[in-house]
Protein backbone atom coordinates (compact mmCIF):
# COMPACT_ATOMS: atom_id res chain seq x y z
CA UNK A 1 0.00 0.00 0.00
CA UNK A 2 2.53 2.12 0.67
CA UNK A 3 4.77 1.88 -2.64
CA UNK A 4 1.11 2.28 -4.19
CA UNK A 5 0.20 5.67 -2.55
CA UNK A 6 3.90 7.31 -2.85
CA UNK A 7 3.12 6.28 -6.97
CA UNK A 8 -0.92 8.20 -7.12
CA UNK A 9 0.69 11.27 -5.69
CA UNK A 10 3.42 11.70 -7.77
CA UNK A 11 1.23 10.99 -11.11
CA UNK A 12 -1.14 13.28 -9.80
CA UNK A 13 1.75 15.69 -9.73
CA UNK A 14 2.86 15.70 -13.19
CA UNK A 15 -0.89 15.69 -14.14
CA UNK A 16 -1.24 19.34 -12.02
CA UNK A 17 2.23 20.55 -12.94
CA UNK A 18 0.86 20.12 -16.76
CA UNK A 19 -1.57 22.12 -15.94
CA UNK A 20 0.31 25.52 -14.70
CA UNK A 21 0.67 24.35 -10.96
CA UNK A 22 4.01 25.07 -8.98
CA UNK A 23 6.42 22.82 -7.59
CA UNK A 24 7.20 23.74 -4.27
CA UNK A 25 9.08 20.58 -2.41
CA UNK A 26 10.95 17.61 -3.41
CA UNK A 27 9.23 13.64 -3.55
CA UNK A 28 11.29 11.95 -1.46
CA UNK A 29 9.63 8.91 0.26
CA UNK A 30 11.10 8.93 3.65
CA UNK A 31 9.72 12.40 4.27
CA UNK A 32 5.93 10.99 3.41
CA UNK A 33 6.74 8.93 6.65
CA UNK A 34 8.03 11.43 8.69
CA UNK A 35 4.50 13.28 9.48
CA UNK A 36 5.80 16.52 8.24
CA UNK A 37 3.86 18.77 6.71
CA UNK A 38 5.41 18.78 2.82
CA UNK A 39 4.16 20.84 -0.02
CA UNK A 40 4.60 19.41 -3.36
CA UNK A 41 3.00 21.91 -6.05
CA UNK A 42 0.17 24.52 -5.62
CA UNK A 43 -2.31 26.15 -8.51
CA UNK A 44 -3.13 26.47 -11.19
CA UNK A 45 -0.35 29.64 -11.66
CA UNK A 46 -2.83 32.41 -12.92
CA UNK A 47 -5.92 31.79 -11.38
CA UNK A 48 -8.53 34.56 -10.74
CA UNK A 49 -9.34 35.79 -7.35
CA UNK A 50 -12.53 33.98 -6.25
CA UNK A 51 -11.74 30.99 -8.46
CA UNK A 52 -10.42 27.54 -6.71
CA UNK A 53 -7.12 27.07 -5.49
CA UNK A 54 -5.07 23.30 -5.10
CA UNK A 55 -2.20 22.70 -2.77
CA UNK A 56 -1.19 18.63 -3.03
CA UNK A 57 1.56 17.35 -0.92
CA UNK A 58 1.70 15.55 2.56
CA UNK A 59 -0.35 15.33 5.58
CA UNK A 60 -1.88 18.70 4.77
CA UNK A 61 -4.96 17.50 7.06
CA UNK A 62 -2.19 19.21 9.81
CA UNK A 63 -2.10 22.58 8.24
CA UNK A 64 -4.38 25.09 9.74
CA UNK A 65 -4.31 28.16 8.01
CA UNK A 66 -2.37 29.22 4.81
CA UNK A 67 -1.50 32.65 4.41
CA UNK A 68 -1.07 34.65 1.66
CA UNK A 69 0.20 38.22 0.87
CA UNK A 70 -2.58 40.42 1.78
CA UNK A 71 -5.06 37.38 3.27
CA UNK A 72 -5.18 34.49 5.19
CA UNK A 73 -7.33 31.47 5.02
CA UNK A 74 -9.13 29.45 8.37
CA UNK A 75 -8.62 25.67 7.80
CA UNK A 76 -12.41 26.50 8.35
CA UNK A 77 -12.26 27.97 5.03
CA UNK A 78 -11.02 25.37 3.10
CA UNK A 79 -13.37 23.66 0.07
CA UNK A 80 -11.80 20.31 0.81
CA UNK A 81 -8.94 18.81 2.83
CA UNK A 82 -7.30 15.97 3.29
CA UNK A 83 -3.37 14.32 3.94
CA UNK A 84 -2.53 15.20 0.28
CA UNK A 85 -5.06 17.80 -0.93
CA UNK A 86 -6.20 21.22 0.26
CA UNK A 87 -8.59 23.33 -2.20
CA UNK A 88 -9.53 26.72 -1.24
CA UNK A 89 -11.22 29.81 -2.71
CA UNK A 90 -8.24 33.03 -3.88
CA UNK A 91 -10.05 35.98 -1.48
CA UNK A 92 -9.98 38.67 -2.91
CA UNK A 93 -7.36 40.58 -1.05
CA UNK A 94 -4.36 37.74 -2.09
CA UNK A 95 -1.51 39.41 -3.34
CA UNK A 96 1.45 38.16 -5.29
CA UNK A 97 4.01 36.15 -3.21
CA UNK A 98 5.32 33.20 -1.12
CA UNK A 99 2.86 31.48 0.36
CA UNK A 100 2.74 29.95 4.07
CA UNK A 101 1.03 27.09 5.71
CA UNK A 102 0.77 27.09 8.76
CA UNK A 103 0.96 23.91 10.68
CA UNK A 104 -0.21 23.01 14.22
CA UNK A 105 2.12 21.40 16.49
CA UNK A 106 4.82 21.47 13.38
CA UNK A 107 7.16 23.88 11.43
CA UNK A 108 5.33 25.89 9.09
CA UNK A 109 5.81 25.63 5.28
CA UNK A 110 7.14 28.54 2.85
CA UNK A 111 6.46 27.87 -0.53
CA UNK A 112 9.77 28.08 -2.77
CA UNK A 113 7.97 29.87 -5.81
CA UNK A 114 5.77 32.95 -5.79
CA UNK A 115 2.16 32.61 -6.68
CA UNK A 116 0.29 35.33 -8.53
CA UNK A 117 -2.31 35.74 -10.36
CA UNK A 118 -4.92 37.10 -13.18
CA UNK A 119 -6.14 40.42 -11.56
CA UNK A 120 -8.21 42.41 -13.31
CA UNK A 121 -7.50 46.22 -12.49
CA UNK A 122 -10.55 48.77 -12.98
CA UNK A 123 -10.08 52.79 -12.42
CA UNK A 124 -12.95 54.50 -11.11
CA UNK A 125 -12.18 57.77 -10.69
CA UNK A 126 -8.63 60.23 -10.40
CA UNK A 127 -8.50 63.27 -8.69
CA UNK A 128 -9.24 66.00 -11.59
CA UNK A 129 -7.00 68.82 -10.47
CA UNK A 130 -3.36 68.73 -8.50
CA UNK A 131 -0.09 70.65 -7.80
CA UNK A 132 2.99 69.06 -8.31
CA UNK A 133 4.38 68.07 -5.37
CA UNK A 134 0.95 67.51 -3.18
CA UNK A 135 -1.54 63.95 -3.25
CA UNK A 136 -3.79 62.63 -5.65
CA UNK A 137 -6.70 60.23 -4.56
CA UNK A 138 -7.07 56.91 -7.39
CA UNK A 139 -10.25 54.72 -6.14
CA UNK A 140 -11.23 51.34 -8.36
CA UNK A 141 -10.52 47.86 -7.68
CA UNK A 142 -7.60 45.78 -7.12
CA UNK A 143 -5.65 49.00 -6.85
CA UNK A 144 -3.46 46.63 -4.96
CA UNK A 145 -1.87 45.13 -7.76
CA UNK A 146 -0.55 48.69 -9.11
CA UNK A 147 2.80 48.88 -9.71
CA UNK A 148 3.60 52.28 -10.95
CA UNK A 149 1.88 55.20 -12.56
CA UNK A 150 3.45 57.61 -15.54
CA UNK A 151 2.38 60.73 -15.79
CA UNK A 152 2.22 61.78 -19.37
CA UNK A 153 4.49 60.02 -22.07
CA UNK A 154 7.30 61.47 -19.93
CA UNK A 155 9.82 59.28 -18.42
CA UNK A 156 10.86 60.65 -15.86
CA UNK A 157 7.45 61.00 -14.36
CA UNK A 158 6.91 57.70 -13.43
CA UNK A 159 5.81 56.88 -9.62
CA UNK A 160 6.54 53.73 -7.92
CA UNK A 161 6.18 54.50 -4.34
CA UNK A 162 2.96 55.11 -3.10
CA UNK A 163 1.65 57.11 0.17
CA UNK A 164 -0.88 54.61 0.51
CA UNK A 165 -2.44 51.47 -1.34
CA UNK A 166 -5.37 49.21 -0.92
CA UNK A 167 -7.64 47.42 -2.95
CA UNK A 168 -9.98 50.01 -3.68
CA UNK A 169 -7.94 53.36 -3.01
CA UNK A 170 -4.24 55.01 -4.45
CA UNK A 171 -2.93 57.96 -3.00
CA UNK A 172 -0.05 59.31 -4.83
CA UNK A 173 2.42 62.35 -5.13
CA UNK A 174 2.32 64.24 -8.24
CA UNK A 175 5.93 64.68 -9.14
CA UNK A 176 7.60 67.78 -9.88
CA UNK A 177 7.85 67.03 -13.76
CA UNK A 178 4.72 66.30 -14.31
CA UNK A 179 2.80 67.67 -17.31
CA UNK A 180 -1.39 68.09 -17.59
CA UNK A 181 -2.49 64.53 -19.53
CA UNK A 182 -3.73 61.26 -18.49
CA UNK A 183 -2.06 58.73 -16.20
CA UNK A 184 -1.13 55.79 -17.19
CA UNK A 185 -1.51 52.59 -14.18
CA UNK A 186 0.74 49.34 -14.49
CA UNK A 187 -0.35 46.12 -12.92
CA UNK A 188 1.74 43.57 -11.97
CA UNK A 189 0.09 39.49 -11.92
CA UNK A 190 0.62 37.08 -14.56
CA UNK A 191 -1.05 38.89 -17.20
CA UNK A 192 0.37 42.59 -16.77
CA UNK A 193 -2.28 45.30 -17.92
CA UNK A 194 -0.71 49.39 -18.88
CA UNK A 195 -4.76 51.50 -18.12
CA UNK A 196 -4.74 54.75 -19.50
CA UNK A 197 -7.29 57.27 -18.15
CA UNK A 198 -9.41 59.05 -20.25
CA UNK A 199 -9.65 62.30 -18.84
CA UNK A 200 -6.36 64.47 -18.33
CA UNK A 201 -5.04 65.33 -15.11
CA UNK A 202 -5.30 68.91 -15.04
CA UNK A 203 -1.73 69.82 -13.11
CA UNK A 204 -1.44 73.17 -11.61
CA UNK A 205 1.02 75.80 -13.04
CA UNK A 206 2.38 79.25 -12.01
CA UNK A 207 0.71 82.15 -12.77
CA UNK A 208 2.24 85.83 -12.40
CA UNK A 209 -0.47 88.45 -11.08
CA UNK A 210 1.57 91.91 -10.68
CA UNK A 211 5.29 92.83 -11.38
CA UNK A 212 7.13 95.83 -9.11
CA UNK A 213 8.48 97.79 -9.94
CA UNK A 214 7.65 98.13 -13.18
CA UNK A 215 10.91 100.13 -14.67
CA UNK A 216 13.86 99.33 -13.56
CA UNK A 217 17.97 98.94 -14.69
CA UNK A 218 19.54 95.95 -15.07
CA UNK A 219 20.59 94.24 -11.85
CA UNK A 220 18.04 95.74 -9.99
CA UNK A 221 15.51 93.43 -8.59
CA UNK A 222 12.05 92.69 -9.70
CA UNK A 223 9.76 91.46 -7.49
CA UNK A 224 7.06 88.89 -8.99
CA UNK A 225 3.74 88.20 -7.03
CA UNK A 226 1.23 85.81 -8.29
CA UNK A 227 0.15 81.83 -7.45
CA UNK A 228 2.51 78.88 -6.92
CA UNK A 229 5.64 80.59 -7.53
CA UNK A 230 7.13 77.94 -5.78
CA UNK A 231 6.51 75.47 -8.90
CA UNK A 232 9.20 78.46 -10.89
CA UNK A 233 12.45 76.63 -12.04
CA UNK A 234 13.56 79.79 -14.32
CA UNK A 235 12.34 83.35 -15.33
CA UNK A 236 12.86 83.87 -18.64
CA UNK A 237 13.32 87.69 -20.03
CA UNK A 238 12.90 89.14 -23.70
CA UNK A 239 16.42 89.85 -25.20
CA UNK A 240 18.85 88.29 -26.92
CA UNK A 241 20.80 85.18 -26.26
CA UNK A 242 20.00 84.02 -22.55
CA UNK A 243 18.14 86.63 -20.58
CA UNK A 244 16.89 84.34 -17.82
CA UNK A 245 17.47 83.68 -14.13
CA UNK A 246 17.24 80.47 -12.47
CA UNK A 247 18.60 81.34 -9.31
CA UNK A 248 16.19 84.05 -7.20
CA UNK A 249 16.80 85.97 -4.80
CA UNK A 250 13.97 84.68 -2.51
CA UNK A 251 11.01 82.55 -3.25
CA UNK A 252 7.79 81.18 -2.32
CA UNK A 253 4.45 80.33 -3.54
CA UNK A 254 3.39 83.63 -3.61
CA UNK A 255 6.37 85.99 -4.66
CA UNK A 256 9.54 85.58 -6.78
CA UNK A 257 12.40 88.53 -6.03
CA UNK A 258 15.06 87.89 -9.42
CA UNK A 259 17.64 90.05 -10.65
CA UNK A 260 17.28 91.58 -13.71
CA UNK A 261 19.70 89.85 -16.16
CA UNK A 262 22.12 92.51 -18.27
CA UNK A 263 21.20 91.29 -21.59
CA UNK A 264 17.21 91.66 -20.60
CA UNK A 265 15.03 94.12 -22.98
CA UNK A 266 12.01 95.09 -22.22
CA UNK A 267 8.43 92.80 -22.77
CA UNK A 268 6.92 90.20 -21.28
CA UNK A 269 8.64 87.63 -19.41
CA UNK A 270 7.81 84.06 -19.25
CA UNK A 271 7.55 81.72 -16.01
CA UNK A 272 9.05 78.24 -16.86
CA UNK A 273 7.60 75.82 -14.34
CA UNK A 274 9.63 72.73 -12.85
CA UNK A 275 8.11 70.17 -15.57
CA UNK A 276 9.30 72.40 -18.49
CA UNK A 277 6.03 74.30 -19.40
CA UNK A 278 6.68 77.80 -20.22
CA UNK A 279 3.80 80.33 -18.93
CA UNK A 280 4.17 83.87 -20.88
CA UNK A 281 2.73 86.84 -18.18
CA UNK A 282 0.55 89.23 -19.26
CA UNK A 283 2.53 91.66 -17.63
CA UNK A 284 5.84 93.32 -18.98
CA UNK A 285 8.70 95.00 -17.84
CA UNK A 286 10.29 98.49 -19.05
CA UNK A 287 14.19 98.66 -18.81
CA UNK A 288 15.49 102.51 -17.74
CA UNK A 289 18.11 103.21 -20.64
CA UNK A 290 20.18 105.71 -22.00
CA UNK A 291 19.19 107.94 -24.16
CA UNK A 292 19.93 111.43 -26.19
CA UNK A 293 17.65 114.30 -26.64
CA UNK A 294 20.61 116.30 -28.08
CA UNK A 295 24.13 116.51 -29.77
CA UNK A 296 26.27 119.95 -29.99
CA UNK A 297 27.50 120.63 -31.90
CA UNK A 298 26.09 118.69 -34.62
CA UNK A 299 27.54 118.60 -37.44
CA UNK A 300 31.19 118.35 -35.13
CA UNK A 301 34.50 118.64 -36.43
CA UNK A 302 36.99 115.46 -35.46
CA UNK A 303 39.24 116.15 -32.32
CA UNK A 304 36.61 118.62 -31.10
CA UNK A 305 34.12 118.28 -27.99
CA UNK A 306 31.00 116.76 -28.21
CA UNK A 307 28.22 117.42 -25.98
CA UNK A 308 25.23 114.92 -25.60
CA UNK A 309 22.01 115.58 -23.44
CA UNK A 310 19.74 113.03 -22.10
CA UNK A 311 18.61 110.83 -19.50
CA UNK A 312 20.53 108.22 -17.62
CA UNK A 313 23.53 109.09 -19.23
CA UNK A 314 25.55 107.74 -16.26
CA UNK A 315 24.92 104.09 -17.01
CA UNK A 316 26.54 104.72 -20.26
CA UNK A 317 30.02 102.82 -20.54
CA UNK A 318 31.10 104.14 -24.34
CA UNK A 319 30.03 105.98 -26.70
CA UNK A 320 30.29 103.93 -30.56
CA UNK A 321 30.31 106.17 -33.82
CA UNK A 322 29.47 105.38 -37.28
CA UNK A 323 32.78 104.20 -38.47
CA UNK A 324 33.94 102.16 -35.95
CA UNK A 325 35.38 104.70 -33.40
CA UNK A 326 34.15 104.13 -29.59
CA UNK A 327 35.23 106.84 -26.82
CA UNK A 328 35.12 105.24 -23.41
CA UNK A 329 37.02 108.17 -21.38
CA UNK A 330 34.67 111.22 -21.12
CA UNK A 331 36.01 114.98 -20.08
CA UNK A 332 32.53 115.14 -17.99
CA UNK A 333 29.75 112.60 -17.39
CA UNK A 334 26.07 113.01 -15.29
CA UNK A 335 22.94 111.46 -15.49
CA UNK A 336 22.00 114.03 -17.88
CA UNK A 337 24.87 115.36 -19.69
CA UNK A 338 28.27 113.59 -21.33
CA UNK A 339 31.12 115.79 -23.27
CA UNK A 340 33.53 114.09 -24.70
CA UNK A 341 36.46 114.79 -27.34
CA UNK A 342 35.84 113.25 -30.91
CA UNK A 343 38.07 110.72 -32.42
CA UNK A 344 39.91 111.71 -35.18
CA UNK A 345 39.56 108.72 -37.42
CA UNK A 346 37.28 105.91 -38.16
CA UNK A 347 34.32 108.38 -37.55
CA UNK A 348 31.52 108.67 -40.45
CA UNK A 349 28.42 109.92 -40.36
CA UNK A 350 25.36 107.94 -38.65
CA UNK A 351 23.91 106.61 -35.70
CA UNK A 352 25.18 106.72 -32.66
CA UNK A 353 25.35 103.89 -30.11
CA UNK A 354 26.00 103.71 -26.06
CA UNK A 355 27.46 100.84 -24.47
CA UNK A 356 26.10 100.27 -20.98
CA UNK A 357 27.83 100.03 -18.01
CA UNK A 358 26.16 96.25 -18.19
CA UNK A 359 27.26 96.10 -21.57
CA UNK A 360 24.50 96.40 -22.90
CA UNK A 361 24.20 98.11 -26.21
CA UNK A 362 21.37 100.70 -27.11
CA UNK A 363 21.05 101.70 -30.16
CA UNK A 364 19.99 105.59 -29.37
CA UNK A 365 18.21 106.43 -33.21
CA UNK A 366 20.24 109.96 -33.09
CA UNK A 367 22.60 111.21 -36.24
CA UNK A 368 25.76 112.76 -35.74
CA UNK A 369 26.93 114.21 -38.92
CA UNK A 370 30.52 114.91 -39.28
CA UNK A 371 32.75 117.82 -41.07
CA UNK A 372 35.12 116.18 -42.73
CA UNK A 373 37.12 117.34 -45.63
CA UNK A 374 37.10 114.97 -48.51
CA UNK A 375 37.77 115.73 -52.42
CA UNK A 376 34.76 115.98 -54.63
CA UNK A 377 33.39 112.96 -55.53
CA UNK A 378 31.80 112.61 -59.20
CA UNK A 379 28.42 110.84 -59.92
CA UNK A 380 28.80 111.68 -63.33
CA UNK A 381 31.84 113.75 -65.67
CA UNK A 382 31.72 112.78 -69.20
CA UNK A 383 30.60 109.38 -68.21
CA UNK A 384 28.38 107.48 -65.46
CA UNK A 385 30.59 106.64 -62.23
CA UNK A 386 30.84 102.85 -62.54
CA UNK A 387 29.79 102.74 -58.53
CA UNK A 388 26.79 103.88 -60.51
CA UNK A 389 23.57 102.45 -62.09
CA UNK A 390 21.31 103.85 -64.31
CA UNK A 391 18.03 102.57 -63.57
CA UNK A 392 14.32 103.12 -65.24
CA UNK A 393 13.03 106.68 -63.91
CA UNK A 394 9.26 107.03 -65.15
CA UNK A 395 7.63 109.98 -67.68
CA UNK A 396 10.22 109.70 -70.24
CA UNK A 397 10.27 109.90 -73.88
CA UNK A 398 13.86 109.45 -74.37
CA UNK A 399 17.30 109.53 -72.10
CA UNK A 400 21.01 109.82 -73.45
CA UNK A 401 24.07 110.04 -70.82
CA UNK A 402 26.82 110.65 -73.75
CA UNK A 403 24.80 113.52 -75.30
CA UNK A 404 27.07 115.76 -77.40
CA UNK A 405 24.58 118.08 -78.25
CA UNK A 406 24.94 121.08 -75.13
CA UNK A 407 27.76 120.32 -73.39
CA UNK A 408 28.89 122.69 -70.13
CA UNK A 409 32.03 121.29 -68.77
CA UNK A 410 34.17 118.06 -70.90
CA UNK A 411 32.60 116.51 -73.89
CA UNK A 412 29.11 115.08 -72.68
CA UNK A 413 26.57 115.91 -70.80
CA UNK A 414 23.26 113.87 -69.59
CA UNK A 415 20.25 114.58 -71.98
CA UNK A 416 16.65 113.79 -70.51
CA UNK A 417 13.04 114.16 -72.51
CA UNK A 418 10.41 114.27 -70.12
CA UNK A 419 6.80 113.61 -71.25
CA UNK A 420 5.42 113.98 -67.19
CA UNK A 421 5.08 116.88 -65.47
CA UNK A 422 6.79 114.89 -62.51
CA UNK A 423 8.99 112.32 -64.64
CA UNK A 424 11.87 111.16 -62.88
CA UNK A 425 15.67 110.12 -64.48
CA UNK A 426 16.86 107.78 -61.98
CA UNK A 427 20.14 106.34 -60.22
CA UNK A 428 20.74 103.91 -58.27
CA UNK A 429 24.48 104.07 -56.23
CA UNK A 430 26.24 100.39 -55.24
CA UNK A 431 27.56 101.99 -51.98
CA UNK A 432 24.72 103.34 -49.58
CA UNK A 433 26.82 105.16 -47.64
CA UNK A 434 28.47 106.91 -50.90
CA UNK A 435 27.10 110.34 -49.31
CA UNK A 436 28.81 109.95 -45.91
CA UNK A 437 31.24 113.00 -45.49
CA UNK A 438 29.74 114.96 -48.03
CA UNK A 439 27.45 117.86 -47.60
CA UNK A 440 25.99 119.31 -50.83
CA UNK A 441 25.15 118.06 -53.99
CA UNK A 442 26.20 120.69 -56.89
CA UNK A 443 25.34 119.67 -60.28
CA UNK A 444 24.83 121.74 -63.66
CA UNK A 445 21.22 122.31 -65.24
CA UNK A 446 20.13 123.39 -68.95
CA UNK A 447 16.57 123.44 -69.86
CA UNK A 448 14.80 124.00 -73.08
CA UNK A 449 11.81 126.29 -71.21
CA UNK A 450 12.04 128.23 -68.05
CA UNK A 451 10.65 125.45 -66.03
CA UNK A 452 11.39 123.62 -62.64
CA UNK A 453 12.98 120.38 -61.68
CA UNK A 454 14.15 119.03 -57.85
CA UNK A 455 16.59 116.49 -56.23
CA UNK A 456 14.85 113.70 -54.06
CA UNK A 457 16.48 110.33 -52.78
CA UNK A 458 14.63 107.09 -51.56
CA UNK A 459 16.83 106.17 -47.90
CA UNK A 460 17.42 102.39 -47.42
CA UNK A 461 14.14 102.06 -45.29
CA UNK A 462 12.25 102.75 -48.51
CA UNK A 463 10.88 106.47 -47.26
CA UNK A 464 11.03 109.02 -50.07
CA UNK A 465 12.74 111.95 -48.74
CA UNK A 466 11.84 115.54 -49.37
CA UNK A 467 12.09 117.29 -52.41
CA UNK A 468 14.98 119.88 -52.78
CA UNK A 469 13.72 121.94 -55.93
CA UNK A 470 16.03 124.93 -58.00
CA UNK A 471 14.73 126.72 -61.10
CA UNK A 472 16.12 126.23 -64.57
CA UNK A 473 16.73 128.91 -67.45
CA UNK A 474 15.76 127.73 -70.83
CA UNK A 475 19.09 128.47 -73.52
CA UNK A 476 21.83 128.44 -70.64
CA UNK A 477 23.70 126.75 -67.55
CA UNK A 478 23.15 127.12 -64.41
CA UNK A 479 25.05 125.90 -60.92
CA UNK A 480 22.83 124.26 -58.92
CA UNK A 481 23.84 123.51 -55.16
CA UNK A 482 21.78 121.17 -52.76
CA UNK A 483 22.35 120.43 -49.15
CA UNK A 484 22.70 117.22 -48.45
CA UNK A 485 20.29 117.72 -45.36
CA UNK A 486 17.40 119.09 -46.97
CA UNK A 487 16.70 115.70 -48.60
CA UNK A 488 14.74 114.01 -45.33
CA UNK A 489 17.06 110.99 -43.33
CA UNK A 490 19.59 109.19 -44.91
CA UNK A 491 20.34 107.12 -41.68
CA UNK A 492 21.79 103.51 -42.85
CA UNK A 493 22.03 105.11 -46.42
CA UNK A 494 20.75 106.28 -49.99
CA UNK A 495 19.04 103.31 -52.41
CA UNK A 496 17.75 106.01 -54.74
CA UNK A 497 19.00 109.16 -56.28
CA UNK A 498 16.25 111.30 -58.54
CA UNK A 499 17.02 114.91 -60.56
CA UNK A 500 13.10 115.32 -61.77
CA UNK A 501 11.15 117.14 -63.80
CA UNK A 502 9.14 119.44 -61.37
CA UNK A 503 5.86 121.08 -63.26
CA UNK A 504 6.68 121.18 -66.55
CA UNK A 505 4.97 118.97 -69.66
CA UNK A 506 6.72 118.43 -72.18
CA UNK A 507 10.60 119.55 -71.01
CA UNK A 508 14.19 118.63 -71.87
CA UNK A 509 17.17 118.59 -69.36
CA UNK A 510 20.82 119.18 -69.99
CA UNK A 511 22.51 117.82 -66.91
CA UNK A 512 26.56 117.86 -66.76
CA UNK A 513 28.75 117.14 -63.85
CA UNK A 514 26.99 115.89 -60.99
CA UNK A 515 29.33 115.73 -57.62
CA UNK A 516 29.18 115.99 -54.20
CA UNK A 517 31.68 117.67 -52.12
Amino acid sequence: MKNFYNIKVLLLVCLFATFGFLQSCNDDEEDVNSGQVELLSFGPTGAKHGEKLKFIGHNLNKVESIEFVGASVAKTQFTSQSSDLIELVIPNTAEEGKVTLKVSGGEDVVSKTVLSFEVPVTIASVTAKAKPGTNITVTGNYLNWVDSVQFGTLQDSIVTTFVSKSMTELVLRVPMSAKTGSLTFFTGGTEPMAIETEQSLDVTLPAATAFSPASLKHGENLTITGTDLDLVKEVVFTGVGTAKASSFVSQSATQIVVTVPDNASAGTLKLVAKSGVEVPTTQSITITLPAITSMSPNPVDPGANLTITGTNLDLVKSVNFTGGASVSTFISKTPTQIVLKMPTQDILNGVVTFITTRNYSVATGQTLRINIDRPPYFIYNDALNSEWQLWGGWGKSSEDVANTEQVSRGAKAIKVSFNDAYGAFQLHPNNANVFDGYTTIVLYVRGTVNSRGAIQIKNMSDVTGTDAPFDIVAGQYRRIEVPISALGNITGGIKEFYIKNYGTNPNTFYIDDIELR
